[in-house]
């Protein structure tokens, strides 16, 4: 009697087999990392990544059995390897053992990030508050502006458009009194956008030679951000004396 010698059809893929080739930081293009306060955007990526994939449930309720199904549990390992491929190497140290399921990581991720909230909200403020331009060039001055009130959003802690705008030219030396000067003055005060474009404008004309100022000085004039109601309002700018008059010769009979 002949042996059929023909091989068993292949067993088609899973779920889980099809999409193991995904890269994680395609869909995530934020690290979490505890230092950046970064958790809001990283988990809302997250969160639109697995509901493209119909996997939500994996992080947001309880296994519906005490003995899963093998597919769910290898659909449950790819989504704890997908959070872990996407925190910074000390954040995936320190919870890379943590037991139990992808939910179960999920929620020590949301945990880290929202002790001390306050406390770290208020350290940042602080820093916000007190920034100075330095060394910096407006593009990075304010980009480090920007991303400070979003950590500061992230931590339940958002910052008003003036305020931006207040901590920004408050932080800005004597090399920019004269456009300090005209924001200022502006009724209401611009959006930090506008800000800005107007600071890189300056400082571009700056750089052909327009202008030419001390730049080792402090803020040319201190804006009171809106929560202090009892202030009596800003000061006024510092001003540049003008230059002393040229002394006239005068032609001898």
């Amino acid at each position: 009697m002949a042996v059929d010698s023909t091989p068993p059809p292949p067993t088609p893929p899973t779920s889980a087999d099809k999409l193991l080739p995904f890269s994680i930081t395609n869909k995530v293009p934020i690290q979490l990392n505890l230092e950046k306060h970064n958790y809001t955007s990283w988990s809302s990526f997250f969160l639109i990544h697995l509901g493209s994939l119909g996997l939500k449930s994996h992080i947001e309720k309880e296994a519906s059995s005490s003995t899963p199904d093998p597919e769910w549990c290898k659909l449950d390992d790819l989504i704890k390897m997908w959070i872990l491929g996407s925190l910074c190497d000390s954040l995936q140290e320190q919870v890379v053992s943590t037991p139990g399921n992808a939910k179960a990581l999920w929620d020590h991720l949301k945990e880290l990030f929202h002790d001390n909230k306050d406390a770290r909200a208020i350290n940042l403020d602080n820093e916000l508050r007190s920034i100075k331009i330095g060394s910096m060039t407006i593009n990075e001055y304010c980009t480090k502006i920007k991303s400070m009130a979003d950590r500061l959003k992230n931590l339940g802690s958002p910052v008003s458009e003036k305020n931006l705008v207040i901590y920004a030219v408050n932080g800005l030396n004597s090399r920019f009194a004269t456009i300090v000067k005209i924001i200022r003055h502006r009724e209401p005060l611009p959006t930090f956008e506008t800000t800005r474009t107007m600071l890189l404008l300056e400082e571009s004309e700056q750089a052909s030679g327009s202008n030419t100022y001390d730049s080792s000085t402090s803020s040319p004039t201190v804006l009171v951000a809106s929560h202090t109601s009892n202030s009596k309002g800003p000061s006024a700018p510092y001003s540049p004396s003008p230059p002393c008059s040229a002394h006239v010769r005068h032609s001898t009979a």
